[in-house]
């Protein structure tokens, strides 16, 4: 009989050693599957939204300063054609200005894509602006910038759309 307990105690403590390996086990798998599952799963933390949201504010500014958008959207049949240049060159800048911040978020090639944008409609501007004569109005101005902007494809902003959208689809 003394022989039987002792071999059932020792059965007793073997089965106890399997069990908590088996717990043990089954819980680290549990761990290591719950890993896998978040990794898998979209970003939705604050801190992952931020790029996007950056993405998606960057192509509102794209947008707002296409010359075409920008010249439509400042019509005026009463400015001179320097009341309207400065209009342009301070809402571009204003805009710019505005977003700068977000460049802390995306990539840096996205960013200088932008900053050439800006800089490349504020040269335009200028530009077309100067070979007016001094008494033009702005009518003058908007019709020879949308003209220039239709006939050389001058426009950034679709190529800098373009590039957002390229990194906005790796994000997600």
């Amino acid at each position: 009989m003394l022989l039987f307990e002792v071999g059932f105690v020792e059965l007793e403590g073997m089965a106890i050693v399997i069990i908590s390996g088996l717990v043990f086990y089954l819980m680290t798998e549990l761990r290591l599957l719950r890993k896998e599952i978040r990794a898998k799963q979209p970003p939705t933390t604050g801190n992952s939204l931020l790029p996007l949201q950056a993405y998606e504010r960057l192509t509102l500014l794209a947008d707002r300063i296409a010359l075409k958008n920008l010249v439509t959207r400042m019509h005026s049949t009463v400015l001179s054609a320097t009341e309207l240049q400065a209009g342009l060159v301070e809402t571009i800048r204003n805009e710019y200005e505005h977003n700068i911040t977000q460049q802390m978020y995306i990539n840096p090639e996205v960013w200088k894509a932008v900053t050439n944008m800006k800089e490349q409609n504020i040269f335009i501007i200028n530009q077309l602006a100067e070979a007016l004569p001094p008494k033009a109005n702005a009518m003058e101005l908007s019709k020879l910038i949308l003209e220039y902007v239709g006939n050389n494809n001058a426009e950034l902003s679709p190529i800098v759309l373009d590039a957002i959208q390229y990194e906005v689809k790796k994000l997600i």
